[in-house]
């Protein structure tokens, strides 16, 4: 099936912009549900800020890419050339929310706003696809 999105930027703050500017254009284009729209959003401002920090050890020019679909459910595929790094097997550490360390909620956030999340090695790259539906 074909992108109804597709966005290639640089690992830049500059580029997450512009990947969030174009996610917002396509949902209110396909009249994405507000709460979903929302969600996305949240989503890929995560996965781009990982990408960036912990993918890519600061900003670079190296590749986001970033596409998807809205039928019915909204499908966002996010891809980067990092390390490999599979989100879907991370295992947060048994702690106490005041113990957990900072920057150790986000991929259980990712997680948990979506409705199906999958991860695949492409290559040299790394394939994360999201499904998010309206609750």
């Amino acid at each position: 099936m074909p992108a109804d999105l597709d966005v290639n930027v640089p690992a830049t703050t500059r580029g997450l912009q512009v990947a969030l500017e174009a996610l917002d254009a396509f949902c209110d284009g396909r009249s994405v549900a507000s709460d979903v729209a929302r969600r996305a959003r949240v989503v890929v401002e995560e996965l781009f800020t990982n990408t960036i920090k912990y993918g890519y050890g600061g900003e670079s020019e190296r590749p986001v890419r970033l596409s998807g679909v809205a039928a019915g459910a909204l499908t966002l595929t996010f891809e980067d050339d990092a390390p490999p790094f599979d989100l879907t097997a991370w295992t947060p550490p048994l702690q106490s929310p005041g113990e957990r360390p900072v920057g150790q909620a986000g991929i259980s956030m990712v997680m948990g706003l979506c409705a199906d999340v999958s991860y695949a090695r492409v290559g040299e790259s790394n394939r994360v696809t999201l499904t998010i539906v309206a609750h």
